[in-house]
């Protein structure tokens, strides 16, 4: 196996702003997320390089698993996706996995943000300021809930995780890429009563959304000045690990054959090298490694999100 490149896969959104598509050259606008590694029924990445271009993740994965995941079961494969925000996004939750499969056909989700760029002032949702469930139900039927929500000033360089059950939404001018769980599973809590073109409010699903969230929850960011040579754990969860390298000429690697990696090259462009090959990768872009692949090494100067299942 080799390092797998994959199709972005780009979604419009109400809320989307333009610095990945500008990064990208891509002149059409309107893309608030994109796909950057999935292999989730919704949507699949398509394969761009090797052997195996043209396949998606999905079809990879189902005919070489072992190669491909390791000791990970699919279950427990990571979804990537890049979210630009223009305006603040809707106040979210995510449901657990037992809620989930019941009630969606899906899994649960745990997703972690790591901001590439964000405006001055940025800030974000991650939790609410009382856990009164009655509080909140209040505050929602009078459609004033912002005093409720806990807001946390963002800048470039932050991590914070969003386990299910939490309250969250990205806030206007916040550039981040979301690794999470492979689920497709949001409920709309609370949207600002805004209103489209046509003067509709958009849906929401406060039942579900009560049923799943946890008022108690908070999350703390991370904040991560570029220090070369460095490198941190941003978070190790139940489901997933995500380190952090400030990569100084070279960082090897290895997958060991147990686990897949997923890398996001978040400050710099690089090369990846392994066996007599390489393969250049550029900033923003995120690369697949199977866990058959083993030993690699990131040549470059800049900075490395290394991501991956817990077994």
């Amino acid at each position: 196996m080799y390092p797998i490149q994959l199709k972005p896969i780009y979604d419009k959104t109400i809320w989307a702003n333009d610095k990945l598509t500008s990064l990208r050259h891509i002149e059409e606008e309107g893309y608030g997320t994109c796909w950057e590694i999935s292999a989730h029924s919704y949507c699949t990445n398509e394969v761009i390089n090797g052997i195996y271009k043209g396949k998606t993740l999905m079809e990879l994965i189902q005919e070489k698993p072992k190669e491909m995941l390791g000791e990970v079961p699919f279950e427990k494969m990571l979804r990537l996706a890049y979210l630009d925000a223009k305006e603040d996004l809707s106040i979210q939750v995510h449901p657990y996995n037992s809620y989930a499969l019941e009630h969606e056909n899906d899994l649960g989700k745990t997703e972690s943000w790591y901001v590439l760029d964000a405006k001055p002032g940025a800030t974000l949702v991650a939790g609410t300021t009382t856990r009164d469930k009655s509080i909140i139900q209040k505050a929602v039927e009078e459609e004033n809930l912002e005093p409720c929500l806990r807001k946390v000033d963002i800048e470039a360089g932050d991590f914070i995780l969003i386990p299910a059950g939490m309250l969250h939404a990205l806030g206007a001018g916040i550039f981040a890429i979301e690794i999470g769980t492979n689920s497709n599973t949001t409920y709309r809590f609370y949207d600002y009563n805004r209103v489209d073109a046509k003067g509709n409010k958009r849906e929401l699903h406060l039942k579900k959304s009560f049923d799943v969230a946890d008022f108690s929850l908070q999350s703390q960011k991370i904040s991560n000045p570029y220090m070369e040579g460095q490198h941190k754990i941003l978070v190790d969860c139940d489901e997933f690990v995500v380190e952090l390298y400030d990569v100084k000429d070279t960082l090897t690697l290895d997958t060991e054959g147990k686990k897949f990696h997923t890398l996001t090259f978040v400050q710099g462009d690089a090369k990846i090298l392994y066996g007599q090959n390489s393969l250049s990768v550029k900033y923003t872009e995120n690369v697949f490694i199977p866990a058959s692949l083993g030993s690699y090494t990131i040549q470059g100067h800049g900075r490395v999100l290394v991501a991956y299942s817990k077994i």
